[in-house]
C-alpha cells in the first residue's frame, strides 16, 4: 500500500511540475488516437505489439545494432562524439550511491520471466498525451531534456534542440537521432512484477515523467544496442555506469519490482566503485 500511495503522490506532484515546465500543459494524460493497423512492409509483428525500440523513429530488429548513417551526398552527417561537451541530463529523483546500495539490498530477488509480455499491455499506443496541448510523453521529454530551448513546429512537434546521450557520450542536434528510453525496459518490468499490475499502472509506468528516474533521452544507436537488456547484459559507455545503475535501482525500488541474482550482483559490483 505504501508504494501505491507513493505512486499516487508522484502523479499528483506532476500536476504542479509539468505546467510550470510547459505552459498550458496539465498532468492528466489521455491516450492518443489509435495507431494505424496496417503493418509496415517487412514488419511481421501484430499491430500494437511494440518492442522496446518500435516507439521511436527508425526501427531495428531485436538484437541488431543500428549503425549510424554514413556521411555522403544523400545522407546528413551523423552526430559526433564530443565527450562532455553538453551538461549531463540524467532523470530527476535518482538516489545517491549509498541510498542505492540500501535500496538494492532491500529489493526482492526472483526468477525473471517475460512470458505473456506484449508492448500493448503498457498502453495501446506508444505514448500518452498530456494537457490541453496534447503533447506526447516523447515530445514533453524532448523539450525538458534539451539543454537549449527546443525549436517547435506548432505547440508539440520538436524539430530542433541540443541533447547529450549519457549512454554513449554523444551530442545530438536532430531529434530524429534521439530516442526516449525506458531505463527499466517494459519487458523487464513485466517479468519483474508488472504483469500483476493494472493496465492503468502499467500505462503510468511507461509514461513516468516525474515519479521515478524512468525516462531519459539518448541516442538512437545506444538505445538499439541496449534493447530490452538488463544491467547484467548491458551497461552504458565508460562513465555512465554509476548513474545508470542508480537510476535502474531507483525505478525498481519506486515500483516494487524484483531483480534477478545476476542483475543484483552486477549492480552491486558497479556501485562498489561509485561515488556521488
Amino acid at each position: 500500500m505504501r508504494r501505491f500511495r507513493r505512486l499516487g503522490i508522484a502523479f499528483a506532484t506532476a500536476a504542479a511540475i509539468l505546467p510550470a515546465a510547459l505552459p498550458g500543459t496539465a498532468a492528466r494524460a489521455t491516450p492518443p488516437p489509435p495507431e494505424p493497423t496496417t503493418p509496415q512492409a517487412g514488419h511481421h509483428r501484430a499491430p500494437l505489439d511494440y518492442d522496446e525500440n518500435e516507439c521511436e523513429g527508425a526501427t531495428a530488429d531485436e538484437g541488431d545494432v543500428f549503425d549510424p548513417p554514413r556521411t555522403g551526398p544523400t545522407t546528413s552527417p551523423a552526430p559526433h562524439h564530443r565527450g562532455r561537451g553538453l551538461p549531463a541530463k540524467w532523470p530527476r529523483n535518482m538516489p545517491g550511491t549509498k541510498e542505492a546500495v540500501r535500496m538494492l539490498d532491500e529489493l526482492k530477488v526472483r526468477t525473471f520471466s517475460s512470458r505473456g509480455y506484449q508492448r500493448k499491455h503498457f498502453g495501446a499506443s506508444c505514448w500518452v498525451r498530456h494537457g490541453v496541448d496534447q503533447c506526447t510523453t516523447r515530445q514533453v521529454l524532448l523539450k525538458l531534456q534539451s539543454v537549449v530551448p527546443a525549436t517547435l513546429d506548432g505547440r508539440c512537434k520538436v524539430i530542433g534542440g541540443r541533447w547529450h546521450s549519457e549512454y554513449d557520450n554523444r551530442d545530438m542536434a536532430d531529434p530524429a537521432h534521439v530516442d526516449v528510453d525506458h531505463i527499466v525496459p517494459l519487458r523487464n518490468a513485466w517479468g519483474s512484477g508488472a504483469s500483476h499490475w493494472t493496465d492503468r499502472k502499467r500505462r503510468e509506468f511507461a509514461n513516468d515523467l516525474t515519479g521515478s528516474p524512468q525516462l531519459i533521452t539518448v541516442s538512437t544507436w545506444a538505445n538499439r544496442r541496449k534493447g530490452d537488456k538488463g544491467p547484467d547484459q548491458w551497461m552504458p559507455a565508460a562513465g555512465g555506469e554509476c548513474s545508470y545503475s542508480r537510476a535502474w535501482i531507483g525505478v525498481k525500488d519506486y515500483y516494487g519490482l524484483s531483480v534477478t541474482s545476476a542483475e543484483k550482483a552486477k549492480l552491486a559490483q558497479v556501485l562498489a566503485g561509485c561515488r556521488d
